[in-house]
């Protein structure tokens, strides 16, 4: 069914854009949130006289987020990881850390899907990795990577460190989980209504 998004939607789209989505997302999740209308004459027509509000408002974020790209150039995010010997992580630096550090230390939210790290960060050090602010407004961000000795830490601090990252990730793939559930139970629903209009 096609919709006139009304606001910006991450992974979906941007206010003012005429997309295709489920019947069943649209009417459990985008109309009872006043995300989005059907997209009928009146609505379509209702768009083009709103169309240069829109593009405005468009505009202004784009500019904005150019603003802090530029506040945000040469800044530098550090991430603390515990390593082995060598100077090697155990693990990787993963984009959720960045964008927790990010938000931390730079009081920028980033989506960590919004996050490009073009190889594995695997060991200390610095690195270059990409951020999307705004729709093309991306910056690249440097990333110091400190170890964090096991030796200089005690046995509760390294299980404290490692729970909380385990309850972070738990807690991340829960959220997508649920998403992904609504999504299921709203396309499945279009479609059980779609069968008993038949």
């Amino acid at each position: 069914m096609k919709v006139i998004l009304l606001e910006d939607i991450p992974r979906v789209g941007h206010e003012g854009e005429v997309i295709d989505v489920a019947d069943g997302y649209l009417r459990n999740y985008l109309e009872p949130r006043n995300l989005a209308v059907r997209a009928t004459k009146g609505a379509l027509k209702d768009l083009e006289n709103r169309r240069d509000a829109i593009e405005r408002r468009d505009d202004q974020k784009r500019a904005s987020a150019q603003e802090k790209a530029e506040e945000l150039r040469g800044q530098r995010i550090v991430v603390r990881a515990p390593t082995g010997e060598g100077g090697r992580l155990h693990g990787t630096v993963t984009t959720g850390q960045i964008a927790l550090a990010a938000e931390e230390q730079l009081h920028i939210v980033v989506d960590r899907r919004d996050i490009d790290i073009p190889e594995a960060i695997r060991e200390t050090g610095d690195y270059l990795i990409n951020a999307r602010i705004y729709k093309d407004v991306e910056v690249q961000l440097p990333v110091r990577v400190l170890g964090i000795d096991e030796e200089e830490r005690s046995p509760e601090e390294v299980l404290e460190e490692v729970a909380e990252q385990i309850a972070a990730e738990e807690e991340a793939v829960a959220a997508e989980e649920a998403e992904e559930a609504e999504e299921e139970v709203a396309e499945a629903e279009a479609e059980e209504q779609g069968a008993e209009e038949e």
